[in-house]
């Protein structure tokens, strides 16, 4: 009987040891209940919150479907985007004084493989108490925190906290906004908008290779206008129509969709020969998608940022855009022009170059399904 006595308190010792030796190493082996951050800027004008988190974290306020392998990829991240955005735009909230701040525009990106940040854009007031409230804290495990920091537009500190699902909330009293700064920023905001659209069609190859696609046949100046007029009535639907949030297509979607109209109209000037029928229908047509390209380029910026909402923004962008356009064509169309009074240049150099169109876009196309 004691050597039986004796078994068992050995075997209750090793398991006791192995139960404190399991302990030991359970920490580094458990969840980590994690850390985000959010960093808010604060300007004379806006607002800007940049919030961090990793993409385990993530798939924990997510769906159930989300996988954390997935979203760090983009494919996957472009699949969670919208609910990633429309979370964290309700569950982050902004106040100054008793009013809640609307956020103006919410971005997510994919920052790499393990992390992602999504800007959201507030509109400031006189106001001087701001308060920030994080609802979306008691989706994370119990444990995790997020790391607040408030600072100028110039990166000077104003506060730190540490907040949870118990502690989600933090005050502050904001500096007064100087009445100078705000009537100088205020101002060139269409000057901004309008040197945005000029900079953006300029530099952007894709939309410059489409016009010259369908500038190459064009035979006459009338032509060449409608063309022009159609393509800019297009894409200032679309531009307005996504601007407002009431049209979004993801990129991985609208950039292949824009290399294919690229592809599509160098393929038609070779099958149907000059100045193609419905050639102002087919800028009508491609100009949507293009529209929704512009509208990552106007969400840079900042629109509906300003004291004239969204008008001011999409005025001066589009007429930015159609000033660069109509350089474009008071440059490109004499020489074209010049060019086709060649027959050699119309039979063999037209062609030439309407196959160098197709396959640019097409390679466009698919290098941006595949990145994608």
């Amino acid at each position: 009987m004691q050597s039986i006595a004796h078994c068992v308190r050995s075997l209750c010792f090793i398991c006791v040891n192995f139960a404190l030796l399991l302990l030991l190493t359970l920490p580094t082996e458990a969840h980590d209940p994690g850390l985000s951050t959010a960093t808010v800027t604060v300007g004379d004008q806006q607002i800007d919150a940049l919030l961090g988190f990793a993409t385990q974290d993530v798939v924990v306020i997510l769906p159930a479907n989300a996988n954390s392998a997935h979203i760090g990829t983009s494919k996957g991240f472009q699949a969670v985007r919208s609910g990633l955005e429309s979370l964290t735009a309700s569950g982050f909230n902004l106040y100054l004084e008793d009013e809640r701040l609307a956020p103006l525009q919410t971005t997510a990106q994919l920052k790499d493989s393990k992390n992602i940040e999504v800007r959201i854009r507030f509109k400031r007031t006189n106001a001087t108490q701001l308060r920030l409230l994080s609802t979306f804290l008691e989706r994370f495990p119990l444990g995790h925190r997020e790391f607040l920091s408030v600072q100028t537009a110039t990166g000077a500190s104003l506060a730190e906290a540490m907040l949870s699902a118990n502690k989600n909330s933090f005050q502050i009293t904001l500096p007064v906004v100087a009445t100078s700064n705000v009537s100088s920023r205020e101002g060139p905001s269409f000057v901004e908008f309008l040197k945005l659209g000029v900079e953006h069609i300029l530099t952007g190859y894709d939309h410059l290779l489409f016009l010259f696609g369908l500038m190459v046949v064009c035979r006459n100046l009338r032509s060449i206008l409608s063309v022009i007029t159609c393509f800019t009535v297009a894409h200032s639907i679309t531009l307005a129509l996504a601007a407002l949030d009431i049209v979004r297509l993801p990129a991985r979607i609208v950039e292949p969709m824009i290399a294919a109209s690229i592809a599509y109209v160098g393929i038609e000037n070779l099958f149907r020969g000059d100045s193609p029928k419905w050639r102002s229908l087919i800028a009508l047509s491609f100009g949507l998608v293009h529209g929704l390209g512009f509208a990552d380029a106007l969400r840079e910026l900042g629109i509906n940022s300003g004291r004239f909402g969204i008008v001011v923004p999409l005025v001066g962008f589009n007429l930015g855009v159609e000033v660069g356009q109509l350089c474009v064509a008071a440059i490109v169309l004499p020489i074209l022009w010049n060019l086709r009074k060649n027959p050699l240049f119309v039979s063999r150099w037209v062609p030439f170059c309407s196959v160098a169109i197709a396959f640019v876009g097409s390679y466009w196309m698919l290098e941006r399904i595949i990145q994608n």
